[in-house]
């Protein structure tokens, strides 16, 4: 799931070039209607993996885990 979220922010980063380079109304429209969501997804499945991954978890140890003072 990671390269589908690599694969499509490397298509939203395809599109902002083409934008950048043919600054038109045509590749605004590609932008917004490819680029954009294609970019959106891209953090929508990151995170989902990340989350899946343990990373937004809050933890706190217990009072058997630290030690003595």
């Amino acid at each position: 799931m990671r390269r589908i979220a690599c694969v499509l922010a490397l298509i939203a980063l395809a599109v902002l070039v083409l934008m950048i380079v043919r600054l038109d109304g045509a590749t605004a429209i590609l932008f917004s209607f490819v680029g954009y969501p294609a970019l959106g997804l891209a953090l929508l499945v990151y995170g989902y993996v990340r989350w899946r991954e343990g990373a937004f978890r809050i933890t706190r140890p217990s009072a058997s885990d630290r030690a003595p003072d």
